[in-house]
């Protein structure tokens, strides 16, 4: 009973942290206009690359403090930060009220709302990992599955708050106001946590015995800087493709976005079990091939005439296969005195890279259309994740985390 408590306690953590992320990105084209409103398409990415490249540094800190101090309490901390930086954000005065203050602000509190989730992830992935003896592919992909919960829900709501007549003025703050929720729900879901017994069980922790565990560091931080890069020069990029290079209204790219989301959560789950049976490696590997194809078919096939909704639906679903296995992958890369570190910043410190995907779309995009750019970078993320995989082993057979079955 204690591991199915972990397991959905992390499960339910991702889709908060994930609606915080959501939030950002499906508002992104009017925050761009009461933030940064000089700034244009940089201005409506800025957001989003401070939530993410601040993350590392919250993936290490948390997650030392996890392998040494325990997973529950540290879980418990990062939902209280992250739950109040997002209530805050909907609070902010525009730049035409206060100036400058206005985006300094912004970027300060995404700097922090990074730090916070890199740090819950760290938790979340971990303990879920070390309470899952059996089928670890399927419940990876289930967990990361969560991460498109959230990006659903707030989609759905983006969606019913778009077409009010109030939604530009002060509409789109009740999207980041809802996010204090799960500072209500953290005393309750987190409390009834237990530590795993396979942590509860490893002795001498010591911050040099953490430290010299991460060997496997390079490699699988090359392995989610792949991963990161094909997310986020795909569906974190899209809406704003839809609305700022595209110009669709909220009305339209809303939906689009939500549909985008929901056919990735039945993805991952595929993925993830199908891992189970052939090996993480290989599906992350036939993964990131099939990114590449459904981003052609996306950035590409549009231009050329390919119906939008049917390129939308193809892409959610091929672009969330590979990085279904990396709650699995991680976990079992690294030894249990530093699992929460290792999985914490390989899975974050991926985004000193991967979060400037969004910029190197906008960098590109001056020799270049943003459509053919975003196929160029989604397709240099699937090479780099393929080569990282290929130079590590294949966890599903040579696994650092081992369980006793009972």
């Amino acid at each position: 009973m204690n591991n199915k408590a972990n397991y959905f306690g992390s499960f339910l953590s991702w889709i908060m942290d994930s609606y915080d992320l959501g939030a950002v990105v499906i508002t992104a084209s009017i925050i761009e206009k009461l933030f940064y409103p000089s700034l244009g398409l940089l201005g409506a990415v800025l957001p989003i690359v401070f939530t993410v490249v601040s993350r590392p540094l919250g993936g290490f800190l948390f997650g030392l403090i996890s392998d040494l101090r325990g997973r529950k309490s540290t879980l418990i901390l990062t939902v209280l930060g992250y739950s109040g930086t997002i209530g805050l954000t909907g609070l902010l005065p525009t730049f035409y009220q206060v100036g400058i203050l206005a985006p300094i602000s912004l970027s300060l509190l995404r700097i922090a709302q990074g730090i916070f989730i890199g740090g819950d992830v760290s938790s979340s992935f971990t303990l879920a990992m070390e309470s899952s003896p059996r089928r670890r592919g399927a419940l990876s992909g289930l967990m990361q599955s969560g991460t498109l919960v959230g990006f659903v829900i707030v989609d759905f709501i983006f969606t019913e708050l778009a077409p009010q007549p109030f939604f530009v003025n002060y509409g789109w703050r009740i999207i980041f106001l809802i996010g204090v929720i799960p500072a209500i729900l953290a005393v309750i879901i987190r409390s009834n946590l237990t530590e795993s017994k396979l942590y509860q069980e490893v002795d001498k922790r010591s911050r040099t015995a953490v430290i010299q565990g991460l060997r496997p560091i390079i490699q699988t931080i090359g392995v989610m800087i792949g991963f990161w890069i094909m997310i986020y020069a795909g569906p974190q990029f899209v809406p704003v493709l839809l609305g700022t290079v595209m110009k669709l209204p909220p009305t339209v790219y809303g939906p689009l976005a939500l549909f985008m989301n929901l056919v990735g959560i039945p993805s991952m789950v595929i993925s993830g079990a199908l891992s189970d049976k052939i090996g993480r490696r290989s599906v992350g590997i036939i993964g990131a091939m099939s990114s590449i194809i459904v981003s052609a078919i996306l950035y590409l096939g549009v231009q050329a005439g390919f119906p939008l909704l049917y390129a939308i639906l193809i892409f959610g679903f091929g672009i969330n296969l590979p990085s279904a296995i990396s709650p699995a992958y991680l976990s079992e890369r690294f030894t249990t005195i530093s699992r929460a570190t290792g999985v914490g910043f390989s899975y974050n410190g991926a985004f000193i890279v991967a979060g400037f995907s969004s910029i190197y779309i906008s960098l590109l995009s001056r020799v270049a259309s943003p459509y053919v750019s975003a196929f160029i970078i989604v397709t240099a993320g699937a090479i780099i994740s393929i080569t990282s995989l290929l130079a590590g082993p294949e966890t599903l057979k040579n696994s650092q985390l081992k369980i006793e079955q009972s």
